[in-house]
């Protein structure tokens, strides 16, 4: 069990954090955080090479010079960029910058929903310092993005981006059986992932699905209809597992999708880090693989802390700690309208939390009219 000690400065940096930004920025620094009580400093400055794209034809040249050179800005025109063939990026510090106040305007487009027998996602990622910016990206037979943790793809950033519409989850984070490395300090910020038509294509889809991941934030997105059209569940919006370790995910909103956020999965722990601060919905919508909010699955020395969660379907507990491997996990200050449960042997410390049955009492109303508008 966590100690009292650790457990009463939980409750004040919670507090804090309500009341003082946590992730703070300046031309030279971003703060990486591995957990809620450790920030490293990653440099992000370097000299830039600009080269401006208007049309899928000058992307592909521009990304062809940008792999040769690195340290690349690719400017992207308004405009739709129908992909024939993925975007990989094998050098490191480009960036693809679209309009950060409206991702709309540039937009990648692959080439359908559909099963295949090789993959096709839209952007493959296999070098450090990745970003991309102000773009929405939707229609893939695989992933929309995959960032490869086999390459040492470290440091990527995902910012104002909408994510919609593909054939398995819509960004993936991959790992090799067979290598040591992973994708480290990763961060994913102020994007929407969605399927258009409230609900996937099949089971096997996702939000953010990543293998061995460590020291990613996961900060203020919105997930919504990552939903199976059949009774096996879609994967989660959010799920670090199979090694991640020191993941954050904090200040989302998860609507009407069949799993909230993950960490850990039997015989795929993950450990630490923290899920904070979330808000997850799910309506009385008739999804039929509709499941938990939150769950830990072999996930020690994890906290759960000031999530809100309220699930109008059938499934009886709106947050789990499961398997006798999690063991000193903090579930303190949440609120849900459903119990809180202990399965297969699992441990934690309990503080704080509280039910409340009315959807109105639990949220906002700006966070309320968000919400309806998925129904």
């Amino acid at each position: 069990m966590v100690s009292l000690s650790k457990i009463y400065l939980l409750r004040i940096i919670l507090k804090l954090r309500k009341k003082v930004c946590r992730r703070l920025y300046s031309n030279m620094f971003a703060l990486v955080i591995l957990s809620p009580f450790t920030v490293f400093a990653q440099d992000i400055s370097s000299s830039q090479t600009i080269i401006p794209a208007h049309d899928v034809s000058t992307l592909y040249q521009a990304l062809q010079t940008a792999n040769a050179n690195g340290q690349t800005d690719i400017q992207l025109s308004p405009g739709i960029y129908r992909l024939t063939s993925t975007l990989v990026i094998s050098a490191p510090s480009i960036r693809l910058i679209g309009d950060s106040t409206d991702p709309s305007l540039i937009r990648f487009v692959g080439r359908g929903m559909r099963s295949l027998s090789q993959v096709e996602n839209l952007i493959t990622v296999r070098a450090k310092h990745f970003s991309l910016d102000g773009i929405t990206l939707t229609d893939a037979g695989n992933h929309l993005i995959q960032i490869s943790g086999e390459s040492g793809a470290d440091f990527p950033v995902i910012k104002n981006c909408v994510l919609q519409d593909s054939f398995q989850q819509l960004l993936k984070v991959s790992s090799s059986d067979h290598s040591s490395n992973t994708s480290d300090y990763g961060t994913v910020q102020n994007c929407e992932f969605k399927y258009t038509q409230g609900i996937g294509p099949n089971f096997y889809i996702g939000g953010i699905d990543a293998h061995g991941a460590r020291g990613w934030n996961v900060l203020n997105n919105v997930f919504r209809d990552i939903a199976s059209p059949d009774n096996r569940p879609a994967e989660f919006a959010i799920h670090f597992w199979n090694g991640a370790s020191n993941n954050v995910v904090e200040g989302n909103t998860i609507i009407d999708c069949d799993r909230g956020i993950g960490f850990g999965l039997k015989g795929k722990p993950a450990s630490a880090g923290a899920i904070i601060n979330n808000l997850i919905v799910h309506h009385d919508n008739n999804d039929p693989g509709a499941d938990v909010g939150i769950i830990l699955e072999q996930s020690p020395k994890t906290q759960i802390l000031d999530n809100r969660v309220y699930l109008a379907h059938n499934y009886p507990n709106a947050i789990e700690y499961r398997f006798s491997e999690t063991t000193e996990a903090a579930i303190i200050d949440n609120t849900t309208n459903k119990p809180i449960r202990k399965r297969d042997g699992a441990t934690a410390s309990l503080i704080g939390n509280k039910r409340e049955k009315e959807l109105t009492n639990l949220v906002s109303p700006d966070e309320l009219l968000l919400i309806s508008s998925s129904e």
